[in-house]
């Protein structure tokens, strides 16, 4: 496998996996539920069925089949669209593979979710739609900060690994 591939693919795991732990922890030590998954399976199934990514009414709209496990394996592949373009970045020497890269890219990340999955499920621009907007915004703000410090940790450590052996 080509070490592109290979070092895109560890970062953007290494970055899905750093958020999912920190959504835990915030679960655990504050109630603030982690992300449902299933309404990005359920999400992505009626924008392919209903040719329309805005689904304001995701919330009262039937189950569909497998959601959940489709949630995730959406979760992951949007991760590593993510990780192509971290990379293409570090080709570009436009940031590097560090933790303060990343933290930046993280903190860049989070307008894809304050304005296009939110709006895109109903929730509004930065969740102005939510009971807490702020809480929606702060609560996606740190997962991408997470995010995209871990995807910096994830480049880093592929390439310290690699130029070692």
């Amino acid at each position: 496998m080509n070490q592109d591939v290979l070092a895109i693919f560890t970062a953007g795991v290494a970055a899905c996996l750093g958020m999912d732990a920190w959504q835990q922890i915030l679960k655990r030590f504050t109630g603030i539920p982690a992300t449902n998954w299933a309404m990005v399976g359920r999400w992505f199934t009626l924008t392919l069925q209903r040719r329309t990514m805005y689904h304001p009414t995701i919330d009262n709209e039937a189950p569909v089949a497998n959601e959940l496990p489709l949630g995730w394996v959406v979760h992951y592949l949007v991760s590593m669209l993510y990780a192509v373009i971290y990379w293409l970045l570090i080709q570009a020497s436009i940031i590097q593979p560090t933790l303060a890269d990343g933290f930046i890219f993280g903190a860049a990340s989070v307008v894809v979710p304050w304005f296009y999955f939110m709006p895109c499920m109903g929730k509004g621009v930065m969740g102005k739609l939510t009971p807490n907007p702020m809480k929606a915004c702060l609560v996606s703000l740190s997962s991408h900060l997470v995010y995209g410090t871990a995807m910096g940790v994830g480049f880093m450590l592929f390439e310290s690994f690699f130029s070692s052996v």
